[in-house]
């Protein structure tokens, strides 16, 4: 299967992180899908920019073992338009799995919304 998982406040949580892990190795192909923007700065409308290094991101890739080709950014784009040929997703935004049910694309939204929740 090919599986994604949304970053920020998904796979930043060891549980998530527990879960990747297992389909890694059971042989699933395994991607990070995420809103952030590639770049390691963000310029701003009207000046200035934002630090965002993404070094986090990077981190917890590497030590699941997902190659950085396997981590798209949607630059702030719905994820749903990058996961066409996926069989699931896990996010915490219910807009982006609301999306992705309503949509025609195969792939399964999972929501993971509950901050104490265990899976």
């Amino acid at each position: 299967m090919k599986i994604s998982f949304d970053f920020d406040s998904t796979l930043t949580r060891e549980d998530i992180q527990e879960i990747a892990d297992d389909f890694i190795n059971r042989g699933h192909d395994v991607h990070i899908t995420t809103s952030r923007h590639s770049k390691s700065r963000y310029k701003l409308v009207g000046g200035g920019e934002i630090p965002f290094p993404n070094k986090d991101l990077f981190g917890i890739a590497e030590n699941l073992g997902i190659p950085k080709e396997n981590t798209p950014f949607t630059e702030m784009q719905d994820k749903v338009d990058f996961l066409d040929g996926f069989d699931m997703h896990f996010d915490d935004d219910e807009y982006e799995i609301d999306l992705i049910t309503r949509s025609k694309i195969k792939c399964l939204g999972i929501l993971i919304n509950y901050k104490n929740y265990k899976l």
